[in-house]
């Protein structure tokens, strides 16, 4: 019988066929480690990156258990042009945070599934059903804001320190020629060149979005248009959670082959509700830069940010920044008196690949720094955050931070070291100081004279290990053994947390609690 589908159980050599890098760092530092020929800076702007790298479906020697385990994909499918994979998506780990004495433990089963239709049409599915035991400074944000960082909202409450959640997300994608893409998806995004997102990172929950990217010249121009999400209940339509779009333009120029300049712009808005409906307003579909005059003539209350972002590339060293500009007043910041209106946001960064021509290094160096009220809007509804947690970085507002990051490779082992410092201002006395961005910046406790770090001062140090062995490539399947040490400290209270855990996982999407 003339076969229509083709198994890797049972196939033939081999199939090459292309497919997205995921958007999880790790990954994406093992494939530039592995380039001889660097990617242009404007492809590296924005993740997940619109490039395809080679994927196969391949049959290798052995027992069908020892291949499937160590060299394969769990499933392959290949007829013509059409091909598809599929593999589990799983994360196994127990460990105990050795100060409070607690067990902590983590259950993920999921699958992701991925294809390609003829040499234009690329898509990819996934799902994952979670259960987990948390750290004490996880499970105080979980209880606090009923999600898990970056993975979605909490099912129910177990008891303890467990909590039952699920995600997914997915995309189609259309390649019509070289210059034009289009993505349909529920998905994710981060803008920069750092660990850290001053315009857009992927720290918040996945959400619906359509992005066209266009390529000309040294140019690469994404519009991006999503639908967020406010977890607080509608007033009027109490069933439902409020909703907020977003347009986004963000243009990158490669200036030179080492030397790039991009510019950013978003404008968010109230979906409304039933009793003043507003929907996706198509004012804003234009996809021609420079939403501010469109914003201007609506005499809207929307929201507006700008930002820029340079990066400068010297062999295979790249230093790099962003400015955030959520609103300027240039008096005031000449003057220099701590308007609260001035709302800033600020990067610089180096980072390496395999320097002093070590093979498989990488290293990272980081200080962000974002003012009081920065990201925050006069209705709460509008603030740059998503299913409460910020779109940009983490820590919200009103802080400082430096990161430094180190990961080694050889062959099949990786080790990784992440340590962050930070110093923020919390709120005190229900007085708004600036850090919570789903708070009115009508609320700010003063007009002027407002400083980074104002409120209750206090410090953070986090730091997290891992040593790694990659059992399987093509499901990105590894063993790893994790070492996480988090210290915050005011002159009012400290909580420290020391975890260690070992466990089994897929690492295809990046992990978050790291703030």
């Amino acid at each position: 019988m003339k076969k229509t589908i083709i198994l890797i159980a049972f196939i033939v050599p081999c199939w090459m066929f292309g497919q997205n890098i995921p958007l999880n760092r790790d990954l994406q530092i093992e494939y530039l480690l592995q380039q001889k020929n660097q990617l242009p800076l404007s492809t590296t702007a924005m993740a997940p990156w619109v490039l395809q790298v080679p994927d196969s479906i391949i049959k290798t020697e052995g027992s069908w258990l020892k291949r499937k385990l160590f060299n394969e994909h769990l499933l392959g499918v290949s007829e013509g042009d059409v091909w598809l994979t599929v593999d589990p998506l799983i994360n196994l780990q127990a460990g105990m945070d050795r100060i409070s004495k607690t067990k902590t433990w983590t259950n993920t089963r999921g699958f992701i599934i991925k294809g390609k239709i003829g040499d234009k049409v690329t898509f990819e599915s996934t799902f994952q059903e979670n259960q987990a035991a948390l750290t004490p400074y996880l499970y105080d944000f979980a209880f606090k804001y009923r999600i898990i960082p970056g993975s979605g909202r909490l099912h129910g409450y177990n008891g303890g320190n467990t909590f039952d959640y699920s995600q997914s997300s997915g995309y189609v994608d259309y390649t019509p020629s070289k210059h034009f893409d289009f993505q349909l998806g529920n998905g994710k995004h981060f803008i920069g060149e750092g660990y850290r997102s001053l315009f857009l990172s992927d720290e918040s929950f996945s959400y619906p979005y359509l992005r066209i990217t266009t390529s000309f010249w040294h140019f690469k121009y994404t519009n991006l248009y999503t639908q967020f999400q406010d977890l607080r209940k509608n007033v009027v339509d109490t069933n439902y959670y409020r909703k907020k779009y977003s347009t986004m333009h963000l243009l990158s120029w490669d200036v030179t082959k080492n030397f790039n300049l991009t510019f950013f712009e978003a404008v968010v808005w109230n979906a409304g509700d039933s009793t003043a409906p507003r929907g996706f307003d198509v004012n804003y579909l234009n996809p021609v830069i420079f939403s501010r005059p469109v914003e201007f003539s609506l005499g809207s209350p929307d929201n507006e940010l700008m930002g820029f972002m340079g990066s400068y590339r010297l062999n295979r060293t790249t230093i790099y920044g962003q400015v955030m500009l959520d609103e300027f007043r240039m008096k005031d910041v000449l003057a220099g008196n701590g308007m609260w209106a001035n709302k800033q946001a600020f990067q610089l960064g180096v980072k390496s690949f395999e320097p002093f021509n070590i093979k498989g290094l990488y290293i990272l160096a980081e200080y962000n720094t974002a003012r009081p009220y920065t990201y925050s809007h006069s209705n709460r509804i509008t603030n740059w955050g998503h299913y409460n947690q910020p779109l940009a970085d983490p820590l919200g507002a009103n802080f400082k931070e430096g990161v430094f990051q180190i990961r080694y490779q050889r062959d099949r082992w990786i080790g990784n070291i992440t340590i962050i410092s930070a110093m923020y201002g919390l709120d005190m006395n229900n007085s708004n100081y600036g850090k919570d961005i789903f708070q009115s910046y009508y609320t700010a406790v003063q007009f002027f004279g407002n400083r980074t770090g104002q409120g209750l001062r206090t410090n953070l140090f986090y730091s997290e290990s891992e040593l790694r062995y990659v059992i399987n490539k093509k499901m990105h399947l590894e063993a790893v053994g994790r070492m996480l040490y988090r210290n915050e400290h005011n002159n009012q209270w400290t909580q420290r947390d020391n975890e260690f855990t070992l466990g089994l996982r897929t690492n295809v999407f990046n992990r978050y609690g790291a703030f």
